[in-house]
């Protein structure tokens, strides 16, 4: 599969073969994060984020965040809660399913209803099973966990995603202890790790406010 950023992953993961998608889409702005500390633009820590690198990087949702984030912080470069972050990017679906389309991975369709026109994307079966596949695998450990695997399967976990995707239970099982940052293996970078357990913590977090 061509190399996917970690919220172009979770939205492919997110549509379903009919066209509809998952209502924790809402939750992308946590796949951004967990992509943002992986190119060592943010630091989480304690459930706070800081921005380490406020340099444009050229690429539209990227530049955006950080903007967004910088602006939260304020002139003293507060740090800013994770779950803040996370619900100030419940509209970013829609940014990484048409940078997928692009890429020939999402289906494009435009529909309306009542005059309103609106976007449907459908996965391509293969990638979105392929990737499906993967985060099975590493629950079963038939695959070593790297830092964005790991960072993945703790999203799945936090969004309540392995519902849908069907995953028996005994992935269920190791799939919270990989959200746990527990038993990552060597590939796994600490501050990954560490990421990886805030990250489904916050994330669960930002989705029991939203329903609140």
């Amino acid at each position: 599969m061509t190399a996917l950023s970690l919220p172009e992953q979770f939205v492919l993961l997110l549509h379903k073969p009919n066209g509809s998608y998952c209502s924790t889409s809402d939750h992308t702005g946590a796949a951004e994060l967990g992509e943002l500390v992986l190119a060592g633009r943010l630091r989480l820590e304690k459930k706070k984020l800081t921005a380490l690198d406020a340099e444009p990087a050229g690429i539209g949702w990227i530049d955006e965040a950080v903007e967004h984030l910088r602006h939260k912080a304020g002139p003293k470069r507060k740090s800013v809660a994770a779950t803040t972050f996370i619900q100030s990017r419940r509209n970013a679906r829609k940014v990484h399913a048409t940078a997928l389309a692009e890429r020939g991975l999402m289906h494009r369709q435009q529909k309306s209803f009542l005059r309103i026109s609106y976007d449907r994307f459908t996965p391509d079966p293969g990638s979105r099973d392929a990737l499906v596949a993967r985060i099975r695998a590493a629950t079963r450990n038939e695959v070593e966990l790297d830092d964005r695997l790991a960072l993945l399967a703790a999203l799945v976990h936090a969004t309540g995603l392995h519902v849908v995707l069907g995953l028996d239970r005994a992935e269920r099982k190791r799939l919270k202890e990989i959200s746990k940052g527990e038993q990552l293996g060597g590939a796994v970078r600490d501050v990954i790790a560490e990421t990886t357990a805030v990250l489904a913590v916050t994330t669960a977090a930002a989705a029991g406010a939203a329903t609140s």
